[in-house]
């Protein structure tokens, strides 16, 4: 009996590891995979890479496979997808537009200074992803972000640090009793075809600047980028960049020249040049464009 008893034990204890071995490699309940985005989130797709405005990271792959079968061609495929994964993402950085008309290919292209930043940026990528086949092949991940070095290197150089300044305050100005200051700007631009660039300009319907680079600290700017575009209006009012009690308004229309992304209402734009907090939330970038 022990012995026709051995075989459905063996298979049970087999069923057991297997049911152990799912449990374990799924995720914790609430944490969500870093490789895929959130719904919200605003992705732009090239051929060679993508860029996550919203979480400003930027991803590309490199793939290659062994010559023949030797244990050089083997050791050298990792090296090779590696180079092929640098080769894409700088090729990526480089079609990131900086406003409607630059991108920044066509920026670095007038300085070596800036086109070896945008080099070294690429080669320091850290690896997120590596795959290998069956057949030896290898497929290599890299990231890097918008923020901090590549800003740095691209950003317009009139974006200047500005000192904080506790500006005189007028007693007509000052906030209603019981209501908090406005504590940053969210643009609903939704179904305006309103394409991400790195240096957004806002301005009313007859041309005032709303907000550009006059308005904001290059420390702001470079740490987090200008602004942050999201593609759910919710999810960008909850959003820790803009604080507790976001300022929100309506873009109306999309302008096609270099010096204006999205145009704002003159009754708007009235608001909010009414509001005294606003040139706190503006020099520290506290802006969020929602786009479709």
């Amino acid at each position: 009996m022990a012995i026709k008893n051995s075989i459905p034990m063996k298979r049970f204890r087999l069923l057991a590891v297997f049911i152990l071995v799912y449990m374990v490699s799924l995720p914790p309940d609430g944490l969500a995979d870093p490789e895929m985005p959130s719904n919200g989130d605003c992705i732009t797709k090239f051929e060679t890479g993508t860029v996550n405005w919203t979480t400003g990271m930027i991803t590309a792959s490199g793939k290659a496979s062994p010559a023949d079968q030797s244990p050089a061609s083997k050791g050298l495929v990792s090296l090779y997808a590696r180079a092929e994964a640098v080769k894409n993402i700088l090729e990526t950085l480089k079609q990131i537009k900086i406003n409607n008309e630059l991108t920044v290919n066509d920026y670095a292209s007038k300085s070596f200074v800036i086109l070896a930043g945008l080099e070294k940026t690429a080669r320091e990528a850290t690896v997120s992803k590596q795959i290998y086949t069956s057949a030896l092949a290898v497929e290599i991940t890299l990231e890097t972000s918008l923020f901090g070095g590549f800003l740095q290197l691209v950003l317009p150089e009139e974006i200047r640090q500005i000192p904080k300044i506790n500006p005189e305050i007028n007693p007509k100005s000052l906030p209603v009793i019981g209501k908090s200051p406005y504590s940053g700007l969210v643009i609903d631009a939704r179904g305006l075809g309103i394409e991400p660039v790195l240096d957004p300009i806002i301005v009313s319907e007859q041309g005032h600047e709303v907000y550009s680079s006059v308005f904001i600290s290059r420390e702001f700017a470079v740490q987090n980028g200008i602004c942050k575009y999201v593609c759910n209006l919710d999810q960008a009012i909850r959003d820790k960049r803009i604080g507790d009690n976001p300022m929100v308004l309506k873009g109306l229309r999309k302008e096609g020249s270099k010096n204006a992304t999205l145009v704002i209402s003159m009754s708007d734009y009235l608001v909010l040049e009414k509001t005294t907090e606003r040139h706190a939330f503006l020099n520290e970038c506290r802006v969020i464009i929602v786009r479709d």
